[in-house]
């Protein structure tokens, strides 16, 4: 099993951009209905993708209308409606994510590579897990608002179902799904052991919204509580049939390493 070589390389306000999205929204949620803001107000906007494979950024202006009213809103950011309109007019459903507090660009940026590192990972579980379902993470981007004064967001395309949180950042399990708690485990052994992805939550396999622990707690956003994190994860984790399948050490083995790792790494 193959680790994908990941870069913590950040990306602030200096970082390279290239001309020409590198990736198209999935056929399944590119055209999803879009709620009909009552007033419509289009804005300019530099949409910046990251190419996780290649660890470069890429851009493409687009139009967009964000309604003001956020629907829904949490202790670090809002999330409001948003279409995207397309050159022939067609509208696509997205969500627009701000932060309520302050942060830097760099972060920000930092924040949406999560899911595209994220479905590199998913994409070898998906080759090596034997099950049906293929797991998936929605694109997200980060936007440029030119209209706004350049103000930066992230959006992402609208998920609809029944929305499930199948595990966090600080080693709650709260669902008994065993494709979710196995991807994760299944990361940290993929990665040789440098990080470790959480925060399962989505529309049946399809996630959004991840958060990546290193072992070193370096890069990554805000959420990452690095090895101490990945220790909650593994105490509470219980292997199930897919673990087995892939061949993964049993959680409760990796717990004296990562124990160890965690006391070398704290202040003396």
């Amino acid at each position: 099993m193959q680790p994908h070589q990941i870069s913590h390389r950040s990306a602030g306000p200096n970082y390279p951009i290239a001309a020409a999205p590198a990736r198209a929204v999935p056929s399944a949620v590119q055209r999803a209905p879009a709620p009909a803001p009552k007033k419509e107000k289009i804005e300019r906007a530099l949409k910046h993708t990251y190419d996780a494979e290649k660890d470069e950024w890429t851009r493409e202006s687009v139009l967009v209308i964000i309604e003001d009213k956020p629907f829904q809103q949490g202790c670090m950011r809002t999330a409001h409606h948003m279409t995207e309109v397309e050159e022939d007019g067609c509208r696509c459903a997205f969500v627009a994510k701000f932060t309520k507090i302050s942060v830097t660009a760099e972060s920000i940026f930092e924040d949406s590579k999560l899911s595209m590192i994220s479905q590199l990972y998913a994409d070898e579980f998906n080759r090596v897990s034997g099950v049906d379902k293929k797991v998936a993470f929605l694109p997200s981007y980060v936007l440029v608002l030119q209209d706004r004064g350049n103000l930066l967001c992230c959006s992402e395309p609208v998920l609809s179902g029944n929305y499930l949180k199948h595990n966090n950042n600080d080693g709650v399990v709260a669902t008994a799904r065993m494709v979710p708690q196995a991807f994760t485990h299944f990361t940290w052994e993929c990665s040789r052991h440098k990080i470790l992805i959480c925060d399962i939550q989505g529309v049946g396999d399809y996630y959004t919204d991840p958060q990546i622990l290193s072992s070193d707690g370096a890069g990554f956003g805000l959420g990452n509580a690095g090895v101490e994190g990945v220790i909650k994860f593994m105490k509470t984790h219980q292997c199930n049939e897919i673990c087995k399948h892939i061949g993964l050490t049993p959680s409760a083995q990796t717990i004296p390493h990562l124990q160890q790792l965690a006391a070398s790494r704290r202040p003396p």
